[in-house]
């Protein structure tokens, strides 16, 4: 487990990509456990949450497994700046949702890697409603015990070393470290 940002990464070279079938694979998978869980437990999910942009398409999969129709999205972006990385919160749309609610919200990530995007945005969430419950799932977690610890429940759904590289089928390989998406001018909108 990695502790800060100053340890390397030995990362392998090659980059696989996922394909679609074991994509989907590993969403029904956390879906069927997910519908288990709130079912037992006699939970309704107000609100699916997915962390833009990654969580976006198992966030769509999910809630029409589970019948789910409301989203909140949230965003939050990893910047580099000097060599220096942060995160900020880009979109909150949960500003406009009852704070005085116990809301339950499934919170959907694609790869819980660091942690530090999720709980950037875990972190808005709990400030934004303090009373909500916090279901949390990603498709691939970079080490189980390394998932959030301020939620109710996580589920995901497979678990690989940090230092393995993939990439879901809607990416481009070419794409993983040059995206569009990581350059700062394309960042505020």
């Amino acid at each position: 487990m990695l502790e800060s940002n100053n340890e390397s990464i030995q990362y392998e070279d090659r980059i696989r990509t996922m394909s679609h079938r074991k994509f989907k694979k590993y969403v029904l998978k956390v879906t069927r456990e997910i519908g288990e869980y709130i079912s037992k437990n006699n939970i309704r999910i107000d609100y699916v949450v997915p962390v833009l942009r990654s969580g976006a398409v198992p966030a769509v999969y999910i809630a029409n497994e589970l019948n789910l129709v409301k989203f909140a999205p949230i965003q939050v972006k990893k910047v580099k700046e000097n060599g220096i990385y942060d995160h900020i919160v880009l979109l909150n749309s949960l500003k406009d949702l009852d704070k005085a609610k116990e809301l339950t919200l499934l919170v959907v990530e694609g790869t819980y890697s660091s942690g530090a995007t999720a709980n950037t945005a875990l972190d808005e969430i709990s400030k934004t409603l303090p009373k909500a419950k916090i279901l949390f799932t990603c498709v691939c977690a970079r080490g189980e015990e390394n998932l959030p610890k301020n939620t109710q429940k996580n589920f995901y759904g497979f678990s690989l070393a940090r230092e393995k590289l993939f990439v879901y089928p809607w990416e481009l390989k070419e794409q993983k470290e040059t995206h569009p998406d990581q350059k700062l001018e394309n960042i505020f909108y």
